[in-house]
């Protein structure tokens, strides 16, 4: 009878470490995207009250002035807003931090990328919504549509194209392709400076983005 010796279990150990790095490095990359979100949360407030105009109603002569102006809800009109796109970011933050407890693998970055396109179609929603869902007078030549479009599409088109770039860089294995992926990143960051309102969920996407190539890149 043999005894299995202690050179046999070291592999595995050994093994085991570079992978528990890489979901440690995932899970920060993650935690840090979070916290970057509701640091600037506030700012989709600004951005659907503002210039969105969501629960305002526009008039024109007597208390309104002769050219006309917007009034709006206060504040606490508005935590709303913040509840539907913090709530949905801060799902996908959570699911985040629990994949990245799998392997690293190709399907691994793919649902990254998910929750990165995820996050932004979510933000593009509420902000067509919220631009489109007053019916009433408004100032000549303006609709809900055409505001939305001056004040959100640049920015989230951007971080759209950033999701593309971004792609590329995290599902190749060239040796350019770290380089695409930051490239896509910093792309992000462009679209947000652009709207700012979007940081809740774009600084998501951001963090999702590089979750989803640089743990593949570390490993090679």
């Amino acid at each position: 009878m043999t005894t299995p010796s202690m050179d046999a279990a070291g592999p595995s150990t050994t093994s085991a470490r570079p992978e528990r790095g890489q979901t440690a490095a995932v899970a920060v990359v993650v935690v840090l995207g979070g916290l970057l979100a509701f640091l600037f949360a506030g700012g989709s407030v600004g951005l659907v009250r503002g210039s969105l105009h969501f629960n305002c109603s526009w008039g024109i002569d007597g208390e309104w002035g002769p050219d006309g102006s917007w009034a709006c809800a206060d504040g606490i009109g508005y935590l709303g807003v913040v509840v539907v796109l913090g709530g949905m970011s801060g799902l996908l933050l959570l699911a985040g931090l629990l994949v990245a407890v799998a392997r690293p693998s190709t399907g691994r970055s793919v649902v990254y990328l998910v929750f990165a396109a995820v996050s932004l179609a979510w933000v593009g929603f509420w902000t067509f919504y919220a631009a489109t869902a007053y019916t009433g007078p408004r100032p000549d030549g303006e609709t809900g549509v055409s505001l939305w479009i001056s004040t959100v599409l640049l920015g989230l088109a951007t971080c759209a194209l950033a999701l593309l770039v971004g792609a590329v860089g995290a599902l190749t294995s060239r040796r350019w392709s770290p380089l695409v992926l930051w490239v896509g990143v910093g792309l992000v960051l462009l679209g947000t400076a652009l709207t700012p309102g979007i940081a809740i969920a774009s600084f998501v996407s951001a963090a999702m983005l590089t979750a989803a190539g640089v743990e593949r890149h570390r490993r090679r």
